[in-house]
């Protein structure tokens, strides 16, 4: 019987750059949408929070057995 071949080490790391790019994409959407309607604090922290909710979700889904 052979043991299980072992597990790639660098999946936490893409894990981390999947909830960082979440985070970056939503903060340019809020901060472009932001700057087209006047309002880019608001908008830009929504967008923030939304890529956070949006890259949580996301490496939820990629990496279930992490």
């Amino acid at each position: 019987m052979s043991s299980p071949p072992p597990r790639n080490t660098a999946r936490g790391m893409g894990a981390g750059m999947l909830l960082l790019s979440g985070i970056v994409l939503g903060g340019l959407v809020g901060g472009g949408i932001g700057a087209l309607v006047g309002a880019i604090g608001p908008l830009l922290g929504a967008g923030i929070f939304a890529g956070f909710v949006g890259g949580t979700v996301a490496v939820v889904v990629r990496y279930r057995d992490l």
